[in-house]
């Protein structure tokens, strides 16, 4: 059984399994660097998690108990 905690992402709290928080912050830190010399960097960036963030919620809706490894690897495809 995987560890489940819960994020705070874009004002929306969403339980998510440790592994699969993981791939995501080290997603988000890659759109970082991908960003980081782009006027705007930080708005492009809140919007990127703000839309994650809402496709997440859309699954925690739906009846999933928590946010899985594949969920996110399915986010970061579609992105």
């Amino acid at each position: 059984m995987k560890k489940i905690i819960n994020i705070n992402l874009s004002g929306r709290v969403i339980p998510i399994e440790d592994s699969a928080y993981e791939r995501l912050q080290g997603y988000i830190e890659s759109l970082r660097r991908y960003f980081a010399h782009e006027d705007g960097r930080d708005e492009i960036i809140n919007d990127i998690e703000s839309r994650i963030a809402e496709i997440m919620d859309e699954k925690i809706r739906k009846g999933a108990s928590s946010v899985t490894d594949e969920d996110v690897d399915g986010i970061i495809a579609s992105m």
